[in-house]
């Protein structure tokens, strides 16, 4: 179920068992994923990254930061990067603590692994037609 617009997914989330769940979900569906705990670690991978990141899938709650602080930077850093912030909470939570800041959407847990790499993809494509056009999200 490889998707062309899909090469490489960074995963960021502090809870080892979901990020490493994450990453095999990734890669039996054809894509690279680099898996870390922190947002540190999250912009060190980007800068040391061998190939461009297409999305990211950030923690709302990182152990010593909130994931949404990160979301400015990352963007204006990125811009063709597509960015999904995953959480337990429910989307309206997400909703209000991410506020204007841009991302490309919500995963919430539960959720089926199928509808997480279309989810991802469709994010991506949309990403990509919106840095080709010229526009910002």
């Amino acid at each position: 179920m490889r998707s062309a617009e899909l090469d490489t997914v960074l995963v960021v989330d502090d809870d080892e068992s979901l990020r490493t769940l994450l990453g095999l979900i990734l890669e039996a569906a054809g894509v690279n994923a680099i898996c870390v705990a922190s947002a540190s670690e999250a912009l060190d991978a980007l800068e040391n990254a061998d190939e461009p990141v297409q999305a990211l899938l950030l923690d709302l709650n990182l152990e010593h930061a909130r994931g949404e602080d990160f979301l400015v930077p990352l963007s204006e850093r990125y811009p063709s990067m597509a960015v999904f912030m995953i959480s337990g909470c429910l989307n309206e939570e997400i909703e209000e603590r991410i506020g204007n800041r841009p991302i490309d959407g919500i995963i919430s847990k539960p959720f089926q692994s199928s509808e997480l790499v279309q989810t991802i993809s469709n994010g991506v494509a949309k990403r990509r037609e919106l840095v080709s056009s010229g526009e910002s999200a």
